[in-house]
């Protein structure tokens, strides 16, 4: 099995076990410190991940100059939909699925392209794009319909939009800094 591959999968299994823990965990934050305290943790991350895109958007900028503006077009739009998001469901902890989810499609994207490589078997163009961003749809789903069954934890539909969002910004990412 490839090494990326196998990334991939540890990645699943760490969000397959956090996802009923996180709830105590937030609980726990929430009992040594102020709820605004751990919300304002959480925002800052989110920040501070923001931060990071506009790094990547400058990286992007440098590297391929052709696709800056398509790529800061779609990270923008990726952006803002989450924004609306936040602005119709104000939670701080939803957003973190954009971030999750978009590490997840470029870990599935490497993995798509090692495999390619090895194989000889590739998947040219907008087609691999599409394909990874399905496998991200479908593992968001399922990673909903999985918390709609645990304790403590419940599907939401709106969960679903962002980690896609979050696949899409990541395979925004990966088309930018991709050379060609």
């Amino acid at each position: 099995m490839a090494r990326r591959w196998l990334v991939v999968y540890g990645y699943l299994v760490v969000l397959l076990i956090a996802t009923p823990t996180l709830p105590l965990v937030i609980n726990w934050a929430r009992a040594r410190w102020q709820s605004e305290s751990v919300a304002g943790f959480v925002l800052g991350v989110e920040i501070v991940i923001g931060v990071a895109l506009i790094l990547l958007a400058g990286a992007i900028f440098f590297l391929n100059r052709r696709r800056f503006v398509w790529s800061i077009f779609l990270i923008g739009a990726v952006v803002a939909a989450s924004g609306l998001f936040f602005f119709l469901n104000p939670n701080p902890y939803e957003l973190t699925h954009v971030p999750e989810y978009a590490l997840l499609s470029l870990l599935i994207m490497g993995a798509m392209r090692e495999k390619e490589a090895k194989t000889g078997n590739t998947i040219h163009g907008l087609a691999l794009y599409v394909r990874t961003a399905v496998i991200i749809m479908a593992l968001g789903a399922v990673d909903e319909l999985y918390q709609g069954a645990l304790p403590q934890r419940y599907f939401n539909v709106y969960d679903i939009f962002l980690n896609t969002a979050g696949g899409i910004l990541g395979l925004t990412i990966f088309w930018g800094l991709k050379r060609g």
